[in-house]
C-alpha cells in the first residue's frame, strides 16, 4: 500500500507544480504521511480517511496562515519608492492648480499638498501620489 500513496503524493506534487494556487501540495504531504503510518493500519477506508483529515487541515492551516501574513505586507512597487524623492519643477504649479515636475528624467503632472504656488525650477519632495499625479511640497 506504500507505493500507493507514493504515487498519489507524487500525482499530487505534479498537479501543485500546474497550479499558481499552493492548494495541492498538502494533499502532497497528506499522501506521505499515510505513506510512513500505513504499514500499521489495514483498513483502507481509515487510511482514506485519515489522509482527508491530514490533507484538509494542513490545507486550512496554512491557508489561514498565509492569507493572515499577506494581509500585512505592504507591497513595494515602483510608484511607492517616488515618494520621499525630490524633483524640479519644469512648469510652475499654481495654487489649487496642476504644474509639471521633473522626476528621474520623467515629466509628471503635480499639484502642492498645501495649495501654496510653486515657481519654475524649485526643489520639490514628493509627499504621495493620488492617481497619475505627484502630491508634491516645497523644500525650505
Amino acid at each position: 500500500m506504500n507505493t500507493v500513496w507514493l504515487v498519489v503524493a507524487v500525482a499530487f506534487g505534479i498537479a501543485e507544480l500546474m497550479t499558481t494556487s499552493l492548494t495541492l501540495v498538502w494533499f502532497s504531504i497528506g499522501a506521505l504521511v499515510l505513506m510512513c503510518i500505513s504499514t500499521f493500519i489495514e483498513s483502507i477506508i481509515i487510511q482514506i480517511a485519515l489522509f482527508s483529515i491530514i490533507s484538509i487541515t494542513l490545507l486550512v492551516i496554512f491557508t489561514k496562515y498565509f492569507v493572515d501574513k499577506d494581509k500585512n505586507f505592504k507591497y513595494n512597487t515602483n510608484l511607492q519608492g517616488i515618494v520621499q524623492k525630490t524633483g524640479i519643477v519644469k512648469e510652475e504649479i499654481p495654487s489649487y492648480g496642476t504644474g509639471i515636475v521633473t522626476l528621474t528624467g520623467e515629466d509628471w503632472t503635480a499639484i502642492s499638498s498645501n495649495n501654496e504656488k510653486i515657481e519654475k525650477g524649485e526643489i520639490v519632495k514628493i509627499v504621495k501620489i493620488e492617481g497619475v499625479k505627484l502630491v508634491v511640497e516645497h523644500i525650505k
